[in-house]
């Protein structure tokens, strides 16, 4: 499945606006930044096989203890395909690191965790699927619903891959406007290309700046090579605004 990052972007700004909640907590925000979280880490692969395999239909390889599902990892699988285990019934996408060529395993949540409130321990992501399922009433079309449900789920994909202290982190820097210093910077496109093609290992989720425009280091997982992805301005995603108490 192909994530259009920017058009989900879009619906759940539109829901945000009906929802009509007070400046400051307009939580939908943290969803949608949540999706360019993962965009920009190097994750959107991964992230692309999650919503898969929690949709597939059909019983996925089955196994008694982690570590035989741990096992099975090492054994060869198509990279251009999602793949999916379950451990005593529990379902699991299976994730791999470009940067360090190993699989890995996160959590697929089940249909009514979707509408779980969570722990106090995450404070901020409990407030962001509170706010998904009160947009989910506004929506209007399939895309809509489609879009609140892929939130959701890069919530639970976040949590899962052990990634919600670095959204946290990536959440206090927009919200100081301070940007990370890039990697390298590029008058132009072709001169980064050029770079990146000549880049051994280019680190996932690293950004470089091209004509004062910041772009991200992310993967194709069709074609095996880095890319870049432009990376959208606060003014573009309409940030005048962040969640409060995202630091919690």
């Amino acid at each position: 499945m192909s994530l259009d990052i920017d058009a989900a972007c879009g619906t759940l700004q539109r829901l945000q606006e009906e929802l009509g909640s007070p400046p400051g907590t307009e939580l939908l925000k943290t969803a949608a930044l949540a999706l360019h979280f993962i965009w920009g880490s190097g994750q959107l692969h991964n992230f692309e096989d999650y919503l898969a395999c929690f949709s597939q239909a059909g019983s996925p390889t089955s196994f008694d203890t982690p570590e035989q599902a741990e096992a099975s990892l090492q054994q060869p699988m198509d990279p251009r395909a999602p793949h999916s285990v379950a451990i005593t019934g529990t379902r699991y996408s299976v994730g791999y690191s470009v940067e360090h060529g190993t699989r890995f395993l996160v959590r697929i949540p089940n249909n009514a965790e979707l509408t779980t409130t969570l722990q106090p321990t995450a404070p901020l992501m409990s407030e962001a699927l509170a706010a998904l399922r009160q947009a989910s009433a506004h929506v209007h079309s399939a895309e809509e619903k489609e879009t609140v449900d892929t939130a959701l789920l890069a919530i639970h994909f976040i949590l899962e891959s052990g990634q919600s202290l670095t959204f946290e982190s990536f959440l206090a820097r927009l919200d100081s406007r301070t940007l990370p210093l890039p990697l390298r910077s590029f008058g132009t496109r072709q001169e980064a290309d050029l770079w990146l093609s000549a880049h051994p290992r280019p680190p996932h989720g690293a950004q470089v700046e091209i004509a004062g425009q910041r772009y991200s280091v992310g993967y194709s997982r069709d074609s095996g090579l880095r890319v870049l992805v432009r990376l959208p301005s606060l003014e573009e995603m309409d940030l005048t605004s962040l969640p409060e108490d995202h630091d919690e």
